[in-house]
């Protein structure tokens, strides 16, 4: 299989050689591999994830499982699992965990708050992109976090290519869909990696797939969600806050913040909406603007733990009893002040 391997083109981009895959290999010198990806993962995390596992599999024969946590319920999320990654499986807990020789973190870091890794328990290897850089980390024998990087499926492109495995077409669509969501069609946050993983990736896509998963149908609940959503935003200036209330879906304050950063003239967008018992927090800025990691460090700062890259990023806040209301204002003040927008000159969108 490796003999009819293509001819990738790396250059300086990718960083990673051979002893790089060497390392990693007796990293995980014990089988079985669990791999885990942060809660409610999105394309880049699926994707990057799935590709790990194929590199282990098919380069080492090592006997892996993907495992992640919380929901899935964006319908393009829904769909890349049924039709691109359906290898992962849903887990509320890690009650085995002792049953694991080695263990992955991807797109995520231990510290991070978004994952269900033990704290007490550190991973053999790391991979992801975002900021902050937790401290936890320096314990960790294998370790490729690059936040100058737009998505973590690029970092796992990268080592497959080194390890000049052909990429099946149903990852390669998976790897391609989860850069081109993580930096918006390289438009967001994307460095030379980014950009030539993507080009690689593009001649082994599976259009046909690529299709269902980038325009899946969706449900009533998803249109009223959205109404809702839209009605609550405020706009101030260059800044949009929503929200949101009680969600049902603990995603949604990401979705909805997507959409709002395309609103002319919106500079920064921060949407908030409670999930049992956790404040959820989205942030999306444009790409000329202030760092979405660095605002949700300080827009959060005390109240919780939050982290991103580029123009996005994410925090929670868990309620614990405490008044969301008093939470909220506080963190659209916080962020208001960052953009310099008066807290009072707010309208509706709608």
């Amino acid at each position: 299989m490796t003999s009819e391997a293509p001819q990738y083109v790396i250059d300086i981009a990718n960083p990673l050689d051979q002893a790089d895959l060497e390392r990693l290999r007796h990293v995980l010198d014990h089988e079985p591999v669990l791999i885990l990806t942060h809660h409610n993962p999105d394309p880049d995390a699926l994707a990057a994830g799935a590709g790990l596992a194929y590199l282990l599999e098919s380069k080492w024969g090592l006997a892996v499982h993907q495992r992640y946590s919380g929901l899935v319920a964006r319908a393009e999320n829904i769909a890349m699992l049924k039709h691109l990654t359906p290898e992962w499986s849903k887990i509320a807990a890690l009650s085995d965990i002792t049953a694991y020789k080695s263990i992955i973190l991807v797109d995520t870091q231990p510290g991070a708050g978004n994952n269900i890794l033990p704290l007490d328990i550190g991973p053999d290897a790391v991979f992801d992109h975002h900021q902050p850089i937790r401290s936890p980390i320096s314990d960790v024998p294998y370790l490729d976090v690059r936040p100058e990087i737009g998505a973590a499926a690029t970092l796992v492109t990268q080592h497959l290519e080194v390890a000049n495995l052909d990429i099946p077409p149903r990852l390669a669509t998976a790897l391609f869909y989860g850069i081109k969501t993580d930096t918006r069609g390289l438009s967001r946050g994307a460095a030379a990696g980014d950009k030539i993983a993507y080009i690689n990736l593009l001649g082994s896509v599976d259009h046909d797939i690529l299709l269902r998963v980038e325009h899946p149908e969706r449900p009533v609940t998803f249109f009223r969600s959205l109404a809702e959503g839209l009605g609550a935003a405020q706009v101030y200036g260059s800044a949009v806050v929503a929200l949101l209330g009680d969600m049902q879906r603990s995603d949604f304050a990401a979705e909805l913040a997507d959409l709002l950063i395309m609103l002319e003239g919106a500079q920064g967008v921060l949407c908030a909406g409670r999930h049992d018992g956790i404040l959820q927090l989205s942030v999306r800025t444009g790409p000329l603007e202030k760092d979405a990691g660095l605002l949700i460090q300080q827009i959060v700062a005390d109240l919780g733990r939050g982290g991103g890259h580029g123009v996005m990023a994410g925090g929670q806040i868990r309620l614990q009893g405490q008044d969301s209301e008093v939470i909220e204002a506080i963190l659209t003040s916080r962020f208001l002040d960052l953009l310099e927008e008066d807290n009072s000159s707010g309208i509706s969108l709608i």
